[in-house]
């Protein structure tokens, strides 16, 4: 079985589907406390509410999803910025382990934290593996990070892509236009065996706007048509040629109602895992059995789950012993101390 997994920045799922909160008890709060260091200043007295609960989705491609699939709450570690974010759900470690607290990715450890793409490739040399981001981080050598691993070797050899937008003439609305269009393609034509894609617009315009906006609202609905596109892709990979795809679905942390994220409000560390099998009859099944009875996530629990979930069985070796032991800086995270913030 091969595997989408859809990245949508800055999505509050109480806006884009609402019906997940009740598909289980684990959205309800937070499953571990957050680092005193993160903790949100006081809200501001004429901070905007949102909008009261209920109503249409704003997503209908994941409630689509959603109704032959499963959910899972991932409640994110503080700070709810977006390279801690994504670097902890991609690679599969805690913050301490990457050393990722900052969208700078100042002293990252990325090179020694693997990402889901690259696990699965160490697992099996012969897979084909794909990565499309708004975000250049994520994807490019030339910015910070990346998180997903180059391998130039494989590159070369066209076993692994990567695309990084370059179109923002309409700032993250035409670049991930610009990032489903190639996605889709490579998708529907190559059928990598595990692929990871990136769109950012729905977090702009939760900075721009906040997420009581309808602004806000209109993003969300925008990156779900991106969604559709991928998911058609896929559909037809199986409708064509047999091929099953696990498609996952999941964000980074979502917004405040005024905009902005990055601290401790349950708003803004609720995310989700959602979870959706292309193939025969009774995928539906397959995905709800698998995942029945699993405890809400962190984010570092999503890409061991989804390595499992395709059957890939990463390379293991025991800790405690000498290699890699070097005088190093702890990854303790940052004092908040502001004499040593830049």
């Amino acid at each position: 079985m091969k595997l989408l997994l859809i990245g949508l920045d800055g999505v509050r799922i109480d806006l884009a589907i609402p019906a997940a909160l009740d598909r289980h008890d684990g959205f309800a709060s937070p499953d571990h406390p957050a680092d005193p260091r993160f903790a949100a200043a006081p809200r501001p007295a004429d901070a905007p509410e949102m909008p009261a609960p209920g109503g249409e989705p704003a997503a209908p491609t994941l409630s689509r999803l959603l109704e032959g699939g499963a959910v899972l709450p991932v409640w994110m570690t503080p700070p709810t910025d977006s390279g801690p974010g994504w670097a902890s759900l991609l690679t599969g470690t805690t913050h301490e382990q990457n050393n990722v607290w900052w969208n700078e990715f100042v002293g990252h450890r990325l090179a020694r934290t693997p990402d889901l793409l690259s696990q699965v490739f160490f697992a099996d040399p012969s897979a084909r593996t794909f990565a499309a981001s708004t975000w250049d981080a994520l994807v490019t050598a030339g910015g910070a990070g990346p998180v997903i691993h180059q391998r130039t070797d494989q590159q070369l050899g066209g076993q692994h892509q990567l695309m990084a937008a370059t179109d923002f003439s309409r700032g993250c609305v035409s670049a991930d236009v610009q990032v489903r269009t190639h996605a889709a393609w490579v998708l529907n034509h190559e059928g990598p065996d595990a692929a990871f894609v990136y769109f950012e617009g729905a977090d702009e315009a939760g900075h721009a706007h906040g997420a009581a906006s309808p602004q806000y609202r209109a993003a969300i609905t925008a990156v779900d048509e991106h969604v559709r596109y991928l998911v058609k892709a896929v559909s037809e990979r199986y409708e064509q040629l047999g091929e099953e795809w696990l498609i996952a679905v999941v964000t980074d942390h979502g917004h405040k109602p005024g905009g902005g994220h990055g601290e401790d409000e349950e708003d803004v560390r609720r995310s989700f895992l959602l979870l959706h099998r292309v193939g025969p009859e009774g995928s539906s099944t397959w995905v709800q059995d698998r995942v029945a009875g699993t405890p809400a996530l962190r984010s570092e629990d999503v890409t061991p789950l989804l390595l499992d979930l395709i059957g890939v069985t990463p390379a293991r070796w025991e800790a405690g012993h000498e290699v890699g032991i070097r005088c190093d800086t702890p990854s303790v995270g940052p004092t908040r101390n502001q004499a040593y913030e830049w």
